[in-house]
C-alpha cells in the first residue's frame, strides 16, 4: 500500500457534493463531519477489506460498510448468487418464495423469530417495533437507552436527541431514556410511569458488556410491568453467531431488529418477534389492525438472495470465529503499540 499524499480530488468533490446533496451524503454516518478532514470524501471501488478514492489513494476499510459487509466487499459467492437472481426478476407483483424462505431461515437460527417481517434499513422496523407495541400494549410511552447512539431517524427516537428540531415536543416527551448497566434507572422509570410504557427497546451489548444479569433483569421488568422487551440487534446481528446476541446471552426478547451484516452490504433489515405480537399486523388478527411495514421495494428478490446466501457462508465458513480472531489479533497489536510508545494513559483498545 502506497503512502498517501494527494487528496486534490477528494477536496473538490467534497465541496460539489455539499452542493447538490444536503449534509454531503445521504447517510448521517458517512458524512464529513464524522470523518478527519483528510479522510476521502468519496470511495470509487472497493475489493475485500481495501477501498479507493478518487486520487488512487488505497485505504484498509475498518468501518466496512458502517458494518454492513461482514464478509468482505464485492464478495464473489454473494454477488453471483445476486446476479443469477435478478436476471429470474428483481420485484413482482404478489410475493416471491424467497420472503417465506429467508423468514423460515429466520426462525431457524433467531430465537425470537417466530415471525418476520423484511425492509430496507434499520429505521423501518425498530419504528415498526415501537409501533407494534403501543397497538400491542393500548400503552404510548417508550423507553429507550441513553448510552446507544442510535435507534432510528424517525420522531419516536431522534427526540431524544441534540438534533429533535422538527419534532413536536408533544412527541419528543413520549420517550424516556435509562442507562445501560443499571437496572435502578429504568425501574424509576415504570415506578414514574406506572401501566403507561408500552415498550423497552436498546442494543443488548455496545461499548460495554452487559452485568449482573442486566438483559435478563431488564426482560423480568418488562415482563412484570406489562411492557414489550425489544432488542436492537443491527450491529451485534451476526456478528455475535446466526443467533445474534440474544443466543449469545441466552436471552429471548418479544421482538428483535436486524439489518447491517445480515446481507454483506445488500440493504435489508428485519423486524422478527413473537407470532402473539407480530400477527397483529397481518389480516387474520381479531386484534385491530396494525399498519405494520408495507415498502414497494423491501423484500427484493436479489437483496433477500443476497441475504440468504451470506447466512449460509458465516455459518458454513465459521465468519464468527474467524473475525474474533482477526478482533483479538488487532486488539492486542494496538496495545503492544501504545505499550512501546509509552501511550498507556492515553489510549487502551479492549
Amino acid at each position: 500500500m502506497n503512502r498517501i499524499t494527494n487528496f486534490s480530488k477528494s477536496i473538490e468533490l467534497r465541496k460539489k457534493s455539499h452542493a447538490l446533496i444536503p449534509g454531503g451524503a445521504h447517510t448521517y454516518s458517512k458524512g464529513d463531519d464524522q470523518f478527519p478532514y483528510l479522510a476521502p470524501s468519496f470511495i470509487t471501488h472497493a475489493k475485500g477489506c481495501h477501498i479507493w478514492d478518487p486520487d488512487g489513494n488505497e485505504f484498509i476499510d475498518y468501518g466496512m460498510g458502517l458494518r454492513s459487509v461482514i464478509l468482505g466487499h464485492a464478495y464473489d459467492e454473494v454477488d453471483n448468487a445476486v446476479i443469477e437472481q435478478i436476471r429470474k426478476g428483481t420485484n413482482y407483483t404478489r410475493p416471491s418464495l424467497l420472503e417465506m424462505e429467508l423468514a423460515e431461515k429466520m426462525k431457524e437460527i433467531i430465537p425470537c423469530a417466530e415471525m418476520s417481517k423484511f425492509a430496507k434499513n434499520g429505521s423501518t422496523v425498530t419504528t415498526a417495533a415501537v409501533k407494534l407495541a403501543r397497538a400491542y400494549t393500548g400503552r404510548d410511552y417508550v423507553i429507550c437507552c441513553k448510552e446507544h447512539p442510535f435507534l432510528s431517524y424517525d420522531d419516536w427516537f431522534i427526540g431524544t436527541t441534540p438534533c429533535y428540531s422538527g419534532i413536536p415536543e408533544t412527541i419528543r416527551n413520549l420517550t424516556l431514556t435509562f442507562n445501560y448497566n443499571n437496572i435502578e434507572s429504568l425501574q424509576k422509570l415504570f415506578d414514574e410511569y406506572h401501566n403507561k410504557v408500552a415498550c423497552v427497546i436498546f442494543e443488548p451489548v455496545s461499548l460495554e458488556e452487559p452485568r449482573d444479569n442486566f438483559l435478563q433483569k431488564v426482560k423480568e421488568l418488562c415482563s412484570k410491568n406489562g411492557a414489550i422487551f425489544i432488542l436492537d440487534e443491527m450491529v451485534t446481528g451476526f456478528r455475535y453467531g446466526l443467533g445474534g446476541a440474544q443466543k449469545h446471552y441466552n436471552i429471548i426478547p418479544d421482538m428483535a431488529t436486524f439489518g447491517k451484516s445480515m446481507a454483506n452490504g445488500y440493504s435489508l433489515a428485519a423486524l422478527c418477534g413473537k407470532k402473539d405480537i407480530m400477527e397483529i399486523g397481518g389480516i387474520y388478527s381479531k386484534h385491530d389492525r396494525v399498519f405494520l411495514v408495507s415498502t414497494t421495494h423491501g423484500a427484493e428478490n436479489q437483496v433477500l438472495t443476497a441475504g440468504l446466501k451470506t447466512m449460509e457462508i458465516i455459518g458454513r465458513d465459521k465468519v464468527t470465529e474467524k473475525n474474533l480472531e482477526s478482533t483479538d489479533k488487532l486488539r492486542n497489536g494496538f496495545n503492544e503499540l501504545i505499550t512501546a510508545h509509552k501511550l498507556n494513559d492515553y489510549l487502551n483498545v479492549i
